[in-house]
């Protein structure tokens, strides 16, 4: 038997706000799937069966085991805004036609309550996932955030980023009857605590209006004196800043960081893909402690640190785009081998002092057959004043190599 089914995005919750089709689908589903507080969202006279999950298994499940035609399931929001549909059609679609329905999302009507246009906004979702919002708020004039935690913390680390005079234009369970949109600077809203008192803001969107917002790529070479720094290893600005233009990030990168140390590097990383993934390898304490600080000065919230030796640390995580090996404690081989299996066409950026260690580096390019080699030798000196007198300190050379995996498991 042929099934007909929908997927459609109920909006924020009002049965007012669904749309004719929405409407239509739902009033002539036999069964209908969607979230417990979906439920109360359905136009009363729906007569079909409802049924409560949000797993993608369970559905596709249901829906197999299903004798009824007409089937609805239920999305929050609009079914194309960081929602559900796309896991879902991409199972569903291999064995039956979908149609997919619009709802009206939380962004579009926070804004048009607001009196704000949106297309020109940084839109944001930490539900469920891990990026670099405070730099997206410094770098972009609006932004909105779906929020994925507290909003109390969310606006404390605005003020800590030095962010206290955004503007801020919070949306608090959006379309019910006790809604709420509350007006304030960051700094006015966390003084006025009683703005929150018996709010329920687990429905909870943000729009953060910076108008000092710095509107350009972020740029490399943080000053040195800006990490909390220690006994462990750290990456120099001025060989930094060549290594990040070698390493070619996109904003939503995956990124390994093999040797991380004090975390320069990761936190460099952290801003350029900002929508994406840094994964920090270090097994060395002090170097894990250092690295935790300064995830935490620089609120790098993209940053995943990961306790433990390359290869084995690697284990578990995500195929990489890119990877950048500042130490690997004699692994290099193990490590990159790793790498390469999790993605044969990995971009990598490493960065050695010894001739040994360009030697080593050399004879696994070959080895590997790795391609579009780049090698850069970086010799910087940093001058300083003796009695009236301007000298220059030399640092140690070292060599940055760019290079490409085949693209052919091995």
């Amino acid at each position: 038997m042929s099934k007909n089914i929908n997927i459609v995005g109920i909006g924020m919750g009002n049965p007012d706000l669904l749309t004719k089709e929405a409407r239509c689908a739902l009033l002539e589903a036999d069964m209908i799937i969607g979230a417990k507080r979906m439920r109360d969202v359905l136009p009363k006279n729906c007569q079909g069966q409802y049924y409560e999950t949000n797993d993608g298994r369970k559905i596709l499940s249901l829906i197999e085991e299903s004798e009824f035609e007409n089937i609805a399931v239920c999305m929050s929001g609009d079914s194309g805004f960081y929602s559900g549909t796309k896991g879902l059609v991409s199972v569903l679609e291999k064995k039956y036609e979908i149609k997919i329905m619009a709802g009206i999302s939380s962004i579009s009507y926070l804004a048009a309550k607001s009196g704000i246009s949106w297309q020109d906004a940084c839109i944001v979702s930490l539900h469920g996932r891990k990026e670099n919002w405070i730099q997206a708020v410094r770098t972009h004039e609006k932004t909105f955030l779906l929020m994925g935690g507290s909003l109390r913390s969310a606006v404390e680390k605005l003020c800590l980023a030095g962010l206290q005079d955004c503007r801020l234009i919070v949306g608090i369970r959006l379309s019910y009857p006790d809604e709420k949109i509350i007006t304030a600077s960051a700094e006015t809203f966390l003084d006025r605590g009683d703005k929150l008192a018996g709010i329920d803001t687990s429905l909870c969107v943000l729009f953060i209006l910076n108008e000092h917002a710095v509107c350009t790529t972020p740029s490399f070479g943080i000053s040195d004196e800006e990490f909390i720094r220690g006994q462990a290893p750290m990456t120099k600005s001025e060989v930094r800043a060549v290594t990040m233009s070698r390493l070619h990030l996109k904003e939503n990168a995956v990124v390994y960081d093999i040797g991380a140390g004090t975390g320069s590097v990761s936190v460099e990383m952290s801003k350029q893909a900002w929508k994406g993934t840094v994964y920090a390898v270090e097994y060395n304490t002090k170097a894990l402690e250092l690295l935790r600080a300064n995830k935490e000065k620089f609120m790098a919230d993209n940053l995943e640190i990961v306790e433990g030796k390359a290869p084995d640390a690697l284990d578990p995580l995500p195929a990489p785009d890119t990877i950048f090996i500042g130490g690997s404690k004699g692994e290099r081989e193990k490590a990159l081998g790793a790498v390469l299996q999790k993605n044969p066409g990995v971009h990598i950026v490493a960065n050695v002092i010894s001739l040994e260690s360009l030697g080593e580096m050399l004879t696994l390019v070959k080895k590997y057959e790795l391609k579009n080699l780049e090698i850069t030798q970086i010799t910087a000196a940093r001058g300083r004043e003796i009695a009236g007198q301007h000298l220059m300190d030399g640092q140690n050379p070292v060599f940055i190599l760019s290079v490409d995996g085949s693209g052919t498991a091995r």
